[in-house]
């Protein structure tokens, strides 16, 4: 139970890095938009929405929050330590 539980939150809340360049910007679309700030937050609205989050990595640099990852990671560990007692007791 603990692990689905886990899980579904880690899915309800893992937040996309949103339309950001390589260098974890949105400076690219900000030109392609004549910096038009509303239009680049529409469209990260409208890509968060379609690709299924509920929010985004607001700050971000070349690499987003490690702690992401960190979270992610630790909740497929637990799923592996969980099937693993299972098939071996």
């Amino acid at each position: 139970y603990w692990d689905y539980d886990n899980l579904s939150d880690r899915i309800d809340n893992l937040p996309m890095r949103g339309a950001k360049g390589t260098t974890g910007t949105q400076a690219s679309f900000l030109r392609l938009f004549d910096n038009d700030h509303e239009k680049v937050k529409q469209m990260e609205e409208l890509i968060m929405k379609e690709m299924g989050f509920n929010s985004v990595v607001y700050l971000s640099g070349q690499t987003y929050s490690r702690k992401i990852d960190y979270n992610v990671l630790s909740t497929l560990s637990m799923i592996g330590q969980s099937t693993h007692k299972m098939c071996t007791e």
